[in-house]
């Protein structure tokens, strides 16, 4: 697997600082961490993004749906940021929403479409671009001119460069088959008045096409009648994958949900119903080809399979074994190896962030099993894998200037006590935030 950033000073503090803070995984340089998932990444990989996915001689790639499935804290964001540098590897552009209630409710397909049209992503050629290029309009941006290098952002443009990528905007991308008519139109009328220099329209349209909402009279500048709603929001949101894969802009898209706690256990009955309706139909319509070279993730904790879904035969009909990749236990490696192993790649990120040299193996290697155990038998609700990055962080930041002092099995939970009651108090706050 390729690492879309080179690890330096700068970049490690930053994942040190994300580590320790929450103890979730970086935006970017979730590679750099991970153990133990490298087979299951690999085989969607090999299987879907490098074969099925693929349009072939003017067909359609394939499009398919999986469950991430694990308790909370123990790797599904981890796991679905290391799909996400993968795909970006491929030319595929990404889209990683978190769903909350207040934000993007399942039951709500306008706001589906706004959540996963606002957070998609091109591959950033930068680390500081993974929070700054972020929406479909920077992503249209990008693509574009990447395939006509410089088109829009080179100081000096060669006039037959500019000629032949407003050729290709005419007779490539405004013919694209896509269900809706209105992302297609827009998105041509926003790469060509960026092309022409035309910045109020581009805003417009931007606008509209991240599901935001604008007037009638907006929509009549830019020649949409439809704004984005309840009605028409999950075709357009089938509409934006057919216009990537079909154009040849990206390789195709990936949709990377993570139910960040208990979202559809928030809902009433009947926005439960609806959810589930919007999900069979995501599932349907991958299956039946109107989402071409799309990979759909939906990270969620086991009580999904057991509280939810078999409240709906139908829904529970499309959660096999197949289906789903299960994170709580990892095959060819045992839970207190595989602690330590992260354990390893921490203390190795925060060497670089700390310009220190490597702490001795066999000494840092007790203190981890020390760790690991502990985590293992006291992470209850905050999850062992994220409990031990954030209780290592803590270890070795206490260790940098006397050196690391040996733990023991009631010193480690000591220091796990109160890294417990860090993460229970951020949970705590970003449930108030989501409507509980």
């Amino acid at each position: 697997m390729k690492i879309l950033m080179k690890l330096d000073k700068k970049k490690a503090l930053n994942i040190i600082h994300n580590l320790g803070e929450s103890g979730q995984p970086p935006k970017l340089g979730a590679s750099l961490l991970n153990v133990g998932t490298e087979p299951l990444l690999n085989r969607l990989r090999q299987d879907y993004l490098a074969a099925l996915c693929l349009s072939a001689d003017g067909e359609d790639g394939s499009g398919t749906c999986r469950w991430v499935e694990g308790d909370y804290g123990n790797g599904k964001t981890q796991f679905l940021r290391c799909f996400q540098e993968q795909s970006w590897d491929l030319n595929y552009v990404v889209a990683f929403v978190e769903l909350h209630q207040s934000e993007c409710p399942l039951d709500k397909a306008d706001s589906v479409y706004g959540a996963v049209a606002r957070s998609i992503q091109a591959k950033p050629l930068m680390a500081g671009d993974v929070d700054r290029s972020r929406g479909v309009d920077f992503a249209l941006f990008q693509l574009f001119d990447r395939m006509f290098p410089g088109v829009l952002t080179g100081v000096e443009v060669d006039a037959a460069l500019r000629t032949q990528a407003a050729e290709w905007l005419n007779a490539t991308l405004a013919t694209t088959e896509v269900e809706d008519s209105s992302v297609r139109r827009a998105a041509v009328q926003f790469l060509s008045s960026k092309l022409g220099g035309n910045e109020e329209i581009s805003q417009l349209v931007g606008t509209y096409l991240r599901g935001e909402k604008t007037t009638a009279e907006q929509r009549k500048k830019i020649g949409i009648a439809e704004p984005v709603n309840a009605a028409n929001g999950f075709r357009m949101l089938r509409s934006l994958c057919q216009l990537f894969q079909r154009s040849g802009l990206a390789t195709g898209t990936v949709l990377l949900f993570d139910e960040a706690r208990r979202s559809l256990s928030l809902m009433s009955v009947r926005q439960q119903k609806v959810a589930c309706e919007n999900l069979l139909s995501v599932i349907n319509h991958c299956n039946n080809g109107d989402f071409p070279g799309t990979v759909f993730l939906y990270a969620v904790m086991p009580e999904f399979f057991t509280d939810f879904a078999t409240q709906y035969p139908a829904l529970q009909q499309r959660c096999g074994t197949s289906t789903r990749i299960r994170l709580n236990s990892l095959q060819g490696i045992s839970e207190s190896e595989l602690l330590r192993q992260i354990g390893y790649k921490v203390a190795e990120i925060f060497a670089v962030a700390h310009e220190l040299s490597s702490a001795p193996s066999d000494f840092l290697d007790k203190n981890l099993r020390v760790l690991a155990s502990a985590c293992i038998q006291r992470s209850m609700e905050t999850g062992a894998r994220r409990l031990m990055v954030k209780t290592c962080v803590q270890m070795l930041n206490e260790g940098r200037d006397s050196g690391l002092a040996p733990l023991t099995p009631e010193s480690a939970e000591r220091m796990m006590e109160g890294v417990r009651e860090e993460l229970r108090e951020t949970d705590a706050t970003q449930v108030s935030t989501e409507g509980e």
